[in-house]
């Protein structure tokens, strides 16, 4: 019974194609049908030619029925005929195929649960009229319901640990309620009594997970049973996370059969980190986790962001697409906090732009993915600052040697006292530019050169590297020849070269570290920042 109603998560319709264009149920006075899965079903079902009121039905469907697959159209019967629906019924009713079949089935099994005398396609069809517009007097009129029902009863009989004693009865009047008011009474009472939740915490369930409303009994129970036995939620979980009550329980199994991992997590482990991912399906999950693999995105940066695992598989797809050529993207791209740039990407982006207009540079991920109060005191105050942690991720997951943990990158860095004030992209430029003549271990021991102007290391390594080779000095370079007179130049390590970069970048700045400060827009050195970084510091 589950997997036949699950099947409706791989609902995937298609046209059908006769020449290069969608057969139409009706053209003019001459019908053009073959081809169109229904039709085709029905006759092979029926054994004779569909009749003229049915096709006159269809034509009203219009598109809806050219676009249904023969797998659709086989799983809805399947279902209908749980609730003793015929082929012929159904075939007779055609908008039932049009129905989505989760919904569908949660229909039929809250008529049967509410004991209706028989459930015809109609029935499911006008299924909200007949839980909320009918009175249940009215229903027993129209013979739905039996004239000794009492509705109250029968459904506090399917919560079978719910004792006797601790249900209240109310006797409501059968001419002044529904179903749906009825059914919302007793499932109130039963979570009341199984999690301790408030009125309020219950109308909050309704609200944001509409499926409860719509929810069959029987699948609320075993929901709860899921949480609490299978995958070993608490109480007090339970109550706080209201999708745990609301869940699809056939999804869920499948879910927990068919994943096994999600970022490295067991699938129960990741359910417990993040309970809505309940809310999507089992193959949305693969799906995602597959795409993630494909953009080397590791297991630690899904562990972080589980939230990504609740989203549509084909936005994930848009969001990763549009924002791997994002530069900001490609520089955090192995900070274990990435996905959050995906899970956040317009609020991301939006900031990105307002951080552009404040002409700040040295911006963190934490700025870009955090509360509106911590982004708002970064954009309004004065100074330009990183993260630490951002940095140190960046450098150790460029730097591949033994030893190089985020610790010693920080130790090396503080040595510098404006250490903080190198935006994040000129820090993985320079990696890019060193990581090209330079083992990583040779950048490592020198780190403190990330910090400087990329275009002041990128001369001054070319012009050492030439007199390590030539072993004179370019005429015209910014560098006295005379510095090196005492050197044998053939005999300079990677290592010595990068400390004489730094050495000639910060000797005409007195090796005050304000060798770090970049040209602004290709004019004057910055000084102006600079000067202004001195004072706050000062102060």
């Amino acid at each position: 019974m589950y997997i036949k109603r699950f099947l409706g998560y791989l609902k995937s319709p298609v046209n059908i194609y006769i020449t290069s264009y969608p057969v139409p149920i009706l053209q003019g006075k001459k019908r053009y049908y073959y081809g169109v899965p229904l039709i085709n079903l029905y006759e092979r079902l029926m054994g004779h030619t569909i009749p003229e009121v049915l096709l006159h039905r269809l034509e009203k469907e219009g598109s809806k029925i050219n676009n249904l697959s023969e797998k659709d159209l086989k799983i809805t019967l399947q279902i209908l005929n749980k609730f003793g629906i015929s082929a012929e019924e159904a075939f007779m009713d055609p908008h039932v195929f049009c129905m989505n079949p989760i919904a569908m089935d949660n229909y039929g099994m809250i008529l049967q649960e509410c004991n209706f005398a028989f459930i015809q396609p109609k029935h499911i069809i006008r299924y909200h009229t007949l839980v909320k517009s009918r009175t249940i007097k009215q229903l027993k009129q129209e013979g739905l319901l039996k004239e000794n029902l009492k509705l109250e009863e029968l459904l506090y009989s399917y919560f079978h640990d719910w004792l006797q004693e601790d249900r209240a009865y109310e006797n409501y009047d059968d001419s002044q309620t529904n179903i749906l008011s009825i059914r919302m009474i007793v499932l109130e009472k039963f979570l009341k009594w199984k999690l301790h939740i408030t009125s309020e915490e219950f109308q909050k369930y309704c609200k944001n997970y509409l499926p409860l409303r719509h929810r069959p009994m029987s699948d609320i129970i075993e929901s709860l049973d899921i949480a609490q036995n299978n995958i070993e939620f608490s109480t007090e979980t339970i109550r706080r996370n209201g999708c745990l009550v609301a869940a699809d329980p056939v999804n869920t199994k499948l879910m927990l059969d068919k994943v096994d991992s999600l970022g490295g997590l067991d699938i129960r482990e990741a359910i417990r980190i993040e309970p809505s991912i309940l809310k999507n399906n089992y193959q949305s999950l693969l799906q995602i986790r597959s795409l993630l693999e494909q953009y080397n995105i590791s297991d630690e940066a899904q562990r972080r962001c589980l939230k990504v695992y609740c989203m549509n598989p084909k936005t994930v797809q848009e969001r990763l697409d549009e924002l791997v050529n994002l530069k900001e993207f490609q520089v955090l791209a192995s900070n274990p906090r990435v996905l959050y740039m995906v899970v956040h990407k317009r609020k991301m982006l939006n900031r990105i732009t307002k951080i552009q207009a404040a002409k700040k540079q040295c911006y963190s991920l934490n700025h870009l993915v955090s509360s509106n109060k911590i982004f708002n005191t970064y954009i309004n105050s004065f100074g330009n600052k990183i993260c630490s942690r951002d940095v140190a991720v960046l450098i150790c997951s460029s730097l591949h040697c033994p030893h190089v943990t985020n610790k010693s990158v920080l130790d090396k860095l503080r040595r510098h006292k404006y250490w903080l004030h190198t935006a994040l992209h000129v820090v993985n430029e320079n990696l890019l530019l060193l990581k090209k003549n330079f083992s990583d271990l040779v950048i490592y021991n020198n780190c403190q050169i990330v910090l400087y102007p990329v275009n002041e290391i990128q001369h001054y390594i070319d012009l050492l590297l030439r007199f390590r080779e030539n072993g004179k000095i370019p005429r015209h370079s910014r560098i006295e020849d005379s510095s090196f007179n005492n050197l044998e130049c053939a005999k300079l390590t990677d290592d010595q070269i990068l400390s004489l970069v730094l050495y000639e970048i910060e000797k005409k700045h007195h090796f005050s570290g304000d060798g770090i400060w970049n040209k602004l827009d290709g004019g004057k050195i910055g000084s102006t920042m600079n000067h202004r970084l001195k004072q706050n510091y000062a102060s």
